[in-house]
């Protein structure tokens, strides 16, 4: 592969620089501008006078931007590189929670949501544009997915910031938001600017809707969609779940909401998983424990040690299958990372736009209980849909290895196409 030894031969970031990097604009644009809303959904739902209907609305607008975004971010990285998407979903980031924060209605609101939203669109998917042109070969796997572990890094840090803003949250947001602009200026410094030279020099793959969607794309994409919309109705309405018609209080909700991002940084750990047992493998017993996690609060929601384990194993389970889903698409789409990248991830918030929107129309005709079991349920179609066969590693000739070791007349390029399908 002439592509990767030049690409190997142009580094100029380790690991141990763009890791921490990566992870605070992560936790800045995923784990606070987009997830932490709903942990705040009671209060706000309190103050603005909002029912059920229009907070799931309002959290389905965020998902929006971030669809609109993600397409604006993938394209910007292939054609000058990941440094410019990710400085601008860093300013999304500080400039939505900064209107969050300093709204007097919830129209006003509802903008700084919906921009805010935007920002994981524009800076996630180029950074894996950015480890692919700056890390190593051989630490690109466990480099990706520490960086995804942001987002609970992002929660772990909104949990005891709701505790020490009781009374007002408005606070919080500004926190957030300052912690945001910290996270951009620190990328802005690191990264280089334009694309690798290894890049700039190899030949990109036009973007047609035929290179997206084409067979070994298909599990692929359909998974990332519905467990999109599993999800959301997690994050969204847990907490409200718990509060309201569960035995957790306020402060026990925040525990909560922390125990998700502290056990979140286990799914760090995808890369290393992937690596030992394979993708496969380990994309099944994920998605088995994040369907038990859902479906807890909704079967058990006052029994607060068994709530405590739903927070801990959503947390674990939605990072590593993320993560998952982030090295399932390199696969599928190696020769343009972040555009293959950016497509799984448009479809998972796709799922996501739907997700609060339906699980807020459903609750107001059943109950909010009904609505997790269900979307428990319906986890087994992206159990069912996952990868059909184990890859252990980022690169096609490790990947035509592992795939069929007794058949060793399948090609490097047959065996990446049949991780998708």
């Amino acid at each position: 592969m002439i592509l990767d030894h030049i690409m190997d031969e142009s580094i100029t970031l380790s690991p141990a620089k763009l890791i921490p990097a990566g992870l605070a604009i992560v936790a800045s644009t995923y784990g606070l501008a987009r997830y932490t809303y709903g942990l705040f959904v009671p209060e706000i739902q309190s103050e603005f006078g909002l029912s059920t209907e229009l907070m799931g609305l309002i959290a389905s607008g965020s998902y929006a931007g971030y669809l609109a975004a993600t397409l604006i971010g993938s394209s910007i990285s292939g054609i000058v590189g990941p440094r410019l998407p990710i400085v601008l979903g860093g300013l999304a980031a500080t400039i939505g929670m900064t209107i969050m924060a300093a709204s007097k209605d919830p129209w006003l609101f509802a903008l700084g949501v919906i921009l805010a939203g935007t920002s994981p669109g524009l800076a996630y998917p180029p950074l894996s544009d950015a480890v692919t042109e700056l890390v190593r070969k051989r630490h690109q796997n466990r480099t990706y997915a520490i960086i995804n572990s942001g987002t609970s890094l992002g929660v772990i840090i909104a949990g005891p910031a709701a505790l020490l803003a009781t009374g007002d949250w408005r606070w919080a947001w500004v926190g957030f938001a300052v912690f945001a602009a910290v996270a951009t200026l620190w990328n802005a410094k690191l990264l280089p600017s334009g694309k690798s030279p290894a890049r700039a020099a190899a030949e990109m793959p036009e973007l047609k809707w035929a290179w997206f969607f084409s067979p070994h794309s298909s599990r692929l994409f359909l998974s990332a969609f519905l467990f999109g919309i599993v999800t959301a109705v997690y994050w969204t309405f847990a907490v409200d779940l718990l509060v309201d018609y569960g035995t957790l209080a306020h402060n026990q909700s925040r525990f909560f909401w922390i125990l998700i991002g502290g056990f979140g940084l286990l799914g760090g750990a995808a890369g290393d998983l992937v690596t030992r047992f394979g993708l496969r493998r380990t994309f099944r017993i994920g998605m088995l424990a994040i369907a038990l996690a859902i479906s807890t609060p909704a079967l058990l929601p006052e029994h607060v040690l068994a709530v405590y384990a739903s927070a801990m194993a959503f947390g674990s389970t939605f990072i590593l299958i993320t993560g998952l889903f982030g090295i399932w698409s390199v696969h599928a789409f190696h020769d343009r990372p972040s555009a293959g990248f950016g497509a799984t991830f448009f479809l998972i918030s796709a799922g996501q736009l739907v997700g609060p929107s339906l699980a807020g129309f459903l609750a107001s005709w059943s109950e909010m209980a009904m609505v997790f079991q269900l979307a428990a349920i319906a986890c087994a179609a992206p159990l069912l849909l996952g990868p059909r066969h184990d890859l252990y590693s980022m690169t096609p000739d490790a990947a035509a290895t592992s795939v069929d070791d007794a058949n060793p007349e399948i090609t490097a390029e047959q065996a990446y196409q049949d991780a998708g399908v």
